[in-house]
């Protein structure tokens, strides 16, 4: 076990970054991106950590793979966490400039919660957690989609 879990890290910190955000509204902008800067951090820290050590597994929770959640880091997921977040970062501080207030408040947690989704599937060590993360990142897609209001964007939502 790694000395410090940046895989877990990168899941969890744009999760509690999504409930920041939808706790306090009126900060959505400043902590979406602080959560983006945070999270391009835990990626470099788990490439760094995956470099240096090898391949890495977490079981969440203390339980392993058939009963658990095992999750595990490899130089393809690390790329695949590092091209997300270099795009994650970008599309961040994109949108901090591009949404008007009151899309904004319902951007920032979506988006972070898109975000963690996409990091667990780069991470997940088996079928059922893939499907999971699947089923979360969907979620979050029709919901941003549909974030547009307009009739063209709900209908692309339900689609």
């Amino acid at each position: 076990m790694a000395a410090i879990p940046w895989g877990v890290m990168a899941i969890l910190l744009p999760l509690a970054g999504a409930m920041a955000c939808f706790l306090s509204p009126q900060r959505a902008k400043l902590l979406g991106l602080v959560t983006a800067l945070g999270v391009v951090a835990c990626v470099a820290g788990l490439g760094w950590q995956v470099a240096e050590q090898g391949a890495q597994r977490y079981a969440i929770g203390g339980w392993g793979a058939p009963l658990g959640i095992d999750l595990h880091s490899d130089g393809l997921s690390v790329l695949m966490l590092m091209v997300t977040s270099v795009v994650g970062l970008g599309i961040s501080v994109y949108s901090s400039g591009y949404f008007k207030r009151d899309r904004a408040v319902n951007f920032w947690p979506l988006w972070l919660f898109l975000w963690s989704a996409l990091n667990a599937l780069f991470l997940s060590a088996d079928i059922f957690n893939l499907y999971v993360t699947l089923e979360l990142l969907g979620l979050a897609a029709v919901a941003l989609v549909a974030l547009a209001g307009g009739a063209d964007a709900l209908t692309g939502a339900m689609r």
